[in-house]
Order: C-alpha cells, then sequence, then structure tokens
C-alpha cells in the first residue's frame, strides 16, 4: 500500500448572460454541479456522476470553453475512484477539446494529475511520469507542487524504482512548508520509510514509527492502513508475531474506513504468513472479497454507463421540447411569407433524394442476391428435386448447400448494416466484442494503444467486420473459455493478434475457406493475415494493417 494523494480543482467560476435561455440554463448548471458536490463530499459518487453529467449538459449552453470543464473533471474523478480507469482516461481526453488560454490553471493542474494517477494504475509508468511533469510544471501552489512529487515518488515505488523515489522524498521531507500540514508531512514520511526499507536502510524503522505516531494522533485511518502494512513487511523476517499484528491492524484500519483493496492485501499477506486452518481462513476470505470486488466494480462501470445515457436521454428530450416551441413561432412567421414555397420545394426535393437512394440500395442488393445467391438456389432446389435425399450423402451436401446460402444471405445482410465511425467508434467495438462473452467464454480486450482518432474510416470498417468474423467463428466452432484481443500500433502499422484457449484444428486449408471474408477484408486494405492452430492447441491470428 502506497499512499498518493489527488489534487481537486477549485470551484467553478460564475458567468453571466443576457439571453433568457442562457440564464434557465446557467440556473440548471448552477443547482446540478451544487448538488454533485454535495453528494461527492458524501462519498456518493453515483448520485454525484448524475449530477455532474446533468450538469455538463447544461454547461455546454453556457459556456463550452469554461464551465464544462469543471464537471466533466469530477466525472473523472469519481471513475478513478471506482477503478474505472479507462472511463477516467476518456473523460480527461474529453476535456481536452475544451482547454484554452483562459482556462483556470487548478483545472490543468488536476487534469494533468488525474491523467497521471490513471496511467500509474494501468501500470502505464512513462505516460504517468509524463503528465506528472507537465502538472508540476503549472502547479501554482508550493503544497501542490509537493504533492505532485510525492506521487511521481510513488510512481518510482510502483516500478521498483526505489532509490529515486528516495532522492525525491528525502528532499521533500525537508521542505519547511510541509511541517504546517502533519497529514501530507506523514504520507512523505511513510513512503520515504517504505522506499529506504526496500533499499535495507536500517533507518527506516524511523520514518515508518514518525508515520504511524502522526497518524494516530490524527486518527489517520486511511494512513495508518499504509503504515501498519509496511510496518508488517518490515518485521516479517525478525518478528513474525509483531508482523502478524500489524497486519491484523491493517485489515481492521481497511474494514473500517472500507477499502476493499487495501482489505484484500492484508488478508493476502495473512494467508502467506500462518498456517493450517487460520491461513485456510484469511485464503477463503480473500477469495471472497476479491470475486466481491470485482462484480461491484464491474456493475459499477455498467452504472455509469447506463446513468450517462438516461441522462442524455433526458436533457436531449426536454432540449427538443424547447426547440419545438421556438421552431413553432419562428415558423408561422416564416410560413406567412415563405411558407408555401419552401414547402412544396422541399417536398419535391426529399421525394426525389428518396427514390434515388430507394433505387440505388434496391439495385446493389439485387445484385448481390442474383450473383451470389440466386444460382444457389437454384442449384440447391435442382439438387432436392433429383436426387434421393434418403441417401446420407445426399442429404449432408444438400445441408452444406443450405448453409452456403445461409453464411452467405447472412453477410449480405451484415454488410449492408451502418457502422459508427466516429467518435464512438471505440465503444461500438468494445461492445459488440463484449456481447460474444459469457459465463462460459471471457472475452479480454487490450485496446490501449489502438488511437482509432488516426485511422481511416475503411480500415475502421474493415477492423470491426474482421473481429465481429473471427468472433462468430470462435462461438461456432471453437468450444473455449478464454478470447484474448490486443492492438499494438507504431508509426507504421496496426497489429492485432488473437488467441483463444479452444480445441482448435488439424485441417488450416478449410480454416482459411470458413474465414474467407476475413482474408478478402484484411488483402483489400493491404494487410496481412497468418493463422496458427493445432488441435487442443487453441487458435491464434495475427493481423498487420498499414496505416
Amino acid at each position: 500500500m502506497i499512499l498518493k494523494k489527488v489534487l481537486f480543482p477549485i470551484l467553478f467560476f460564475m458567468l453571466f448572460s443576457s439571453c433568457n435561455s442562457d440564464i434557465l440554463s446557467k440556473k440548471k448548471y448552477e443547482e446540478y454541479t451544487n448538488k454533485g458536490n454535495d453528494f461527492f463530499q458524501k462519498s456518493q459518487y453515483d448520485s454525484a456522476y448524475v449530477y455532474f453529467d446533468k450538469s455538463k449538459s447544461y454547461a455546454s449552453k453556457v459556456n463550452k470553453e469554461n464551465t464544462i470543464v469543471y464537471p466533466i473533471l469530477m466525472i473523472s474523478e469519481i471513475q478513478r475512484l471506482k477503478n474505472d480507469y479507462y472511463g477516467c482516461e476518456e473523460s480527461l481526453t474529453e476535456v481536452v477539446k475544451y482547454v484554452d488560454n483562459k482556462t483556470d490553471i487548478s483545472y490543468l493542474t488536476f487534469m494533468y494529475n488525474n491523467f497521471a494517477l490513471s496511467y500509474s494504475e494501468l501500470a502505464d509508468y512513462k505516460e504517468a511520469l509524463k503528465y506528472y511533469n507537465l502538472s508540476l510544471k503549472i502547479a501554482a501552489t508550493q503544497r501542490e507542487k509537493l504533492i505532485i512529487q510525492n506521487n511521481i515518488a510513488y510512481n518510482y515505488l510502483k516500478q521498483n524504482q526505489f532509490k529515486e523515489a528516495k532522492n525525491i522524498l528525502e528532499a521533500i521531507k525537508k521542505n519547511d512548508s510541509l511541517q504546517k500540514e502533519p497529514i501530507e508531512y506523514a504520507r512523505v514520511v511513510d513512503n520515504l520509510g517504505y522506499a529506504k526499507f526496500k533499499l535495507n536502510d536500517k533507518n527506516c524503522i524511523d520514518d515508518l514509527i514518525e508515520a504511524k505516531q502522526i497518524r494516530e494522533k490524527y486518527l489517520d485511518e486511511i494512513g495508518l492502513t499504509a503504515t501498519s502494512m509496511h510496518l508488517a513487511e518490515y518485521y516479517n523476517t525478525t518478528n513474525l508475531n509483531l508482523a502478524k499484528t500489524y497486519a491484523n491492524k491493517a485489515l481492521k484500519y481497511a474494514s473500517k474506513v472500507k477499502n476493499p483493496d487495501d482489505k484484500l492485501e492484508a488478508l493476502q499477506y495473512l494467508t502467506k504468513v500462518t498456517s493450517g486452518k487460520e491461513s485456510k481462513t484469511y485464503a477463503i476470505k480473500s477469495f471472497v472479497l476479491n470475486d466481491s470486488i470485482k462484480t461491484v466494480r464491474q456493475k459499477a462501470k455498467n452504472q455509469f454507463a447506463k446513468i450517462k445515457y438516461d441522462s442524455k436521454k433526458a436533457i436531449e428530450e426536454s432540449l427538443k421540447q424547447k426547440q419545438l416551441k421556438e421552431y413553432f413561432i419562428l415558423g408561422i412567421i416564416i410560413l406567412t411569407i415563405f411558407g408555401l414555397y419552401f414547402y412544396f420545394q422541399i417536398k419535391k426535393k426529399n421525394k426525389r433524394k428518396i427514390k434515388e437512394t430507394a433505387y440505388l440500395t434496391e439495385t446493389r442488393i439485387a445484385k448481390k442476391l442474383h450473383d451470389e445467391l440466386a444460382n444457389d438456389v437454384h442449384n440447391a432446389i435442382a439438387f432436392a428435386e433429383t436426387q434421393d435425399l434418403e441417401n446420407p450423402i445426399n442429404k449432408e451436401t444438400l445441408l452444406d448447400n443450405l448453409d452456403t446460402i445461409y453464411r452467405r444471405t447472412r453477410n449480405i445482410s451484415s454488410e449492408n448494416k451502418d457502422i459508427d465511425t466516429g467518435e464512438n467508434y471505440l465503444e461500438k467495438l468494445k461492445a459488440m466484442m463484449a456481447s460474444y462473452g459469457s459465463n462460459e467464454i471471457n472475452v479480454i480486450l487490450n485496446s490501449v494503444s489502438f488511437d482509432d482518432k488516426k485511422v481511416s474510416k475503411e480500415i475502421k470498417i474493415a477492423i470491426y467486420r474482421v473481429l465481429q468474423e473471427l468472433m462468430v467463428n470462435m462461438k461456432k466452432h471453437s468450444y473455449c473459455s478464454i478470447v484474448s484481443i490486443g492492438f499494438k500500433s507504431n508509426k507504421k502499422s496496426i497489429e492485432i493478434n488473437y488467441s483463444d484457449n479452444g480445441v482448435g484444428c488439424s485441417n488450416l486449408l478449410n480454416l482459411k475457406n470458413g474465414l474467407q471474408n476475413v482474408e478478402t477484408r484484411i488483402f483489400s486494405i493491404n494487410g496481412t493475415i497468418n493463422f496458427d492452430t493445432e488441435p487442443k492447441k487453441g487458435f491464434k491470428v495475427k493481423i498487420e494493417i498499414p496505416k
């Protein structure tokens, strides 16, 4: 347990507007933001998320360059506290497009610091350090700078770079301004003691005991959780009974402050240092807690997505009603002058466009049906009429023909379904992949390095269709329990690696024939694809697409 500190942005500032609609939006923005702040202070994060999401929607009507920044930053903080680091990163990325030279420095400091914390939790320490340095560069107060420097040291501790962490923490400890804030001082001293312990510095116990005493004095139970675990590690080889005592204290504090991660760490440690029935009891508790943590966090992510969707729909409906009234009044004025003329012109133009679109669509689909299905259907009918279907071979042939017709029909239907290649592309791709998961099949998608904003529409469509085809193939033939899809990206190409632990296949030629659409799509965008499979050794696909 290594404590870090979050910097919160200062409260939003007020804007004035002479427009009645802007005044109404401003009032709604203030109302929802205040409610969001109240729930956040009470740690009722679900309710806070609802109101910050509403506040964000009304903020964009007031002044999207300024007021919208605050609610999005608070949404990102809630996502981070709920361990939804990808969601946090997505929200922070959304904030960036609203940042300009008028943006408050405290907002920028918070944004960079939260970027860094999320990347650190995702083990992308290089990116985390980059954003910590950006935050440190613009930090307005000495206190903010010291907190960020402590976070940088935390980043080094997570990488086991204890010497670098120690150097930073020793410099912070010597700063006089930190003495005025005992809780912050204790955090630094505790982290310093832990770094020294990992470097086999015997003086580490002095720092750990000092941190413990300060935290006990100020009833800092969150901090005492970390210090107790550090002391348990320290005494692990010299006084096992004392180590167990401190581990149990850490467990008690973590339970009291409702920190499941720290509680799990304490249980896992106690499982290792105890034996027999006692060890088994701790192990069972840790397994149950670990499963519970995963379930709760997944529910939180799903709940945030639903809250966001419901809030958006409600606000859209409200604004739609408001706009309808405005359009109605405006329409009366316009109709008195140009009403009839515009009505007939627009109606005529729309009819022509509808006819043209319908004709082109029908022609394209008809051509596909004729070229790809008509002959097969005719042959299947002729075969059924002329052959003895009681013969198992003939019956199997007919079934194969019907399966071919079905697959071609399905492909035509899938190819005519629109794919959202805009800002929601990655979210839709993740949702499609997740739809193939179940209680029996765990689908793991690592898309952190996939920057879809720099990819063309054609490549996005090809990637979506190829992965969809692979997942369909997996569902029908693989009988696997784990599917993993990972993206790697560099300046020249995008690499996609698919693998599952299914039954595999002994005939690679038949497999390729079954996935011919996949090969065709990849070749159409000048990509390469390689299949790797053996019976009972799963199925792997490596795809490389030039940018």
